[in-house]
């Protein structure tokens, strides 16, 4: 009997061993579970926070050219039109697309090369020095054009201290050019530079059309052409952006070329934040028009 009574003792300790290290082993995974339960709760009300607060808006929308859809420039190596030619239809072309612009994957153009240049009448170019769009800008209206005849910081168009002539590095051909004024909202958090972008879209005959670029692309500063460092230069995609100062976008509708009466639905999205909807009420092509409000 007492050999009986010891087995039976044994066994229950051996149970409540068990028993212990069972439930020992259930807290754990209890406590993990509810600690990742808080940490995606966290993290989804981080998300919620960002896509509700993290949103650009759109204080103005200058009208700065108003062009045809179809405008052209020719660059050309030499002068009297000769040499190498690379011709841009209206778009904004830096790095490779200045080099490629028919992105054939055989380079047109050479940077800093170029002597000559003809543009469509009716139409606009903005040339720079820089690659991506940077350091000193001239602009030229349609016609034949000598880039050697253009003295350095003449006025207009404004080149650096040696000039025009093999300085050319980016261009833009402008069709229907503007220039929205944007501020982040308030609440918003600090926002990287390359995480904004623009859309609009358009009916063109029986179809329809979009225009989009990240705000980078076509260039964009604070007001006074200052970007966050205080150089007076474009915006980078590394460039971190605060809740306040106000900045300046400049876009090319590429494919959209708005009329009279249209009303063009416009979006700014910014990447893991909100997306801030409007419409362009297009009553006005006079340059300088405030066509977000039509004054």
């Amino acid at each position: 009997m007492r050999d009986t009574n010891g087995s039976i003792g044994i066994g229950a300790m051996i149970v409540f061993i068990a028993l212990i290290l069972v439930a020992a082993v259930a807290s754990t995974i209890i406590i993990k579970t509810i600690e990742d339960l808080q940490q995606n709760g966290e993290n989804t009300a981080s998300d919620s926070r960002n896509l509700i607060s993290n949103r650009a808006l759109v204080e103005g929308a200058y009208l700065t050219f108003n062009g045809a859809a179809d405008c052209e420039a020719t660059l050309y190596q030499h002068a009297g039109f000769g040499g190498w030619s690379a011709t841009y239809t209206v778009g904004d072309y830096a790095g490779g697309d200045f080099l490629d612009p028919n992105n054939d994957g055989f380079d047109e153009a050479t940077s800093n090369d170029a002597t000559t240049i003809k543009v469509d009448d009716g139409c606009e170019i903005i040339m720079y020095d820089g690659s991506d769009f940077s350091g000193w800008s001239a602009r030229l209206g349609g016609g034949d054009h000598s880039l050697a005849d253009i003295r350095a910081n003449s006025r207009p168009p404004n080149c650096g201290g040696s000039g025009c002539n093999d300085e050319i590095s980016s261009i833009k051909v402008l069709g229907f050019e503007v220039e929205f004024h944007m501020k982040l909202a308030a609440g918003s958090r600090d926002v990287s530079v390359g995480d904004i972008s623009w859309s609009i879209s358009c009916d063109v005959g029986s179809s329809a059309a979009t225009d989009s670029e990240n705000i980078i692309v076509g260039g964009s500063s604070f007001l006074d052409n200052t970007n966050t460092e205080g150089l007076e230069m474009n915006f980078i995609s590394s460039e971190i952006l605060e809740v306040g100062p106000r900045f300046k976008v400049e876009a090319t509708f590429k494919n959209c070329s708005p009329e009279v009466g249209d009303n063009i639905p416009l979006m700014v999205h910014i990447h893991n934040g909100a997306t801030s909807y409007y419409t362009l009420p297009i009553r006005d092509l006079s340059l300088g028009t405030d066509i977000l409000f039509r004054s």
